[in-house]
């Protein structure tokens, strides 16, 4: 079978292999990398399924003003952080699925081991705050979720302070029992990307990232887009599903660009930072699509910008 090699993983990344990370690069030697890209009867019966479930609205959809999904779900991870007495890997989020062929280089494969996805995210995280977070006094992950990032990052840099910020109430606990259970030097807070609390103090020099929480926003990201412009964080990263980066003549691209239409996911995002950098309001320092993702989408890609 193929399998992700370190070059491989590098690639997908947006680097070379002796930029990565000693701790990625052990990890990735451990790991189980191994694929079998799906062919034939067995990748249109995939596709089918997967459209199947689009047309039927089967797939969660986004809604502005409804916290009930996230209060339910993080609430979950929070049952499960107190009751494994405060257990990190309880924080895993529940939408990584086991056992499901994942996106790869505009494929959808099956993987030998069934946590693929996640144990490729850990070393795409891993390599994502080495080489960007280090070096931060002050690092906000806005839509923290779970505190899966938050606890990881926290136990990376002990030094820096690590906000979490999330609209759903047992996100915030999390992240502050993650400061009294475990001694990490973090802080939750509430956080509606929809109506931005302005008289959040983010300090000069600081860090702003967003992993898998703006693609919730559907359209409706322009309040948390100026308010970030307004506060003028050192750096902003997002490693976020883009929609307009899809290959609308690949069918794998299709089936996602379909799933974003019908989830009323991000869009629009890429060509406003465009139009904002010809205005001189911010520079856009680095994009790259991911390549990667799960059954629905490609959940991976980065744009990197600062505020002028």
């Amino acid at each position: 079978m193929p399998h992700l090699t370190k070059h491989d993983f590098a690639d997908l990344f947006g680097a070379t292999a002796d930029r990565l990370p000693d701790k990625c690069l052990r990890m990735i030697a451990e790991g189980d990398w191994s694929y079998e890209p799906l062919k034939g009867r067995e990748r249109d019966r995939v596709i089918i399924d997967l459209l199947q479930r689009i047309e039927e609205r089967k797939l969660t959809t986004v809604s502005n003003e409804d916290k009930s999904r996230w209060l339910a779900g993080w609430g979950e991870n929070l049952k499960a952080f107190r009751e494994q007495g405060g257990s990190v890997d309880a924080l895993v989020p529940k939408y990584i699925r086991e056992g499901q062929p994942v996106r790869l280089f505009g494929e959808f494969v099956q993987t030998n081991n069934p946590q693929f996805e996640l144990r490729w995210y850990e070393i795409f995280r891993r390599w994502f705050f080495e080489t960007n977070l280090s070096g931060f006094e002050n690092i906000f992950e806005f839509g923290c979720g779970s505190g899966f990032n938050v606890a990881e990052l926290a136990q990376l840099y002990p030094k820096a302070k690590v906000y979490g910020l999330d609209w759903a109430q047992p996100s915030v606990d999390i992240v502050n029992e993650l400061r009294s259970r475990k001694g990490l030097n973090v802080e939750g807070r509430n956080f509606d990307f929809f109506h931005p609390d302005k008289s959040l103090d983010i300090p000069p020099g600081s860090a702003v990232f967003t992993i898998g929480a703006l693609e919730q926003t559907g359209t409706n990201w322009g309040a948390f887009l100026e308010f970030l412009l307004a506060k003028k964080p050192q750096r902003v990263f997002h490693i976020e599903p883009v929609y307009e980066w899809y290959d609308e003549d690949n069918l794998v691209d299709y089936t996602a660009i379909k799933a974003h239409a019908v989830r009323n996911f991000w869009r629009g995002f890429p060509p406003r930072l465009r139009e904002l950098e010809s205005a001189g309001r911010l520079r856009i320092l680095h994009t790259k699509r991911a390549y990667f993702g799960s059954l629905v989408l490609e959940g991976y890609s980065q744009i990197i910008w600062a505020p002028q």
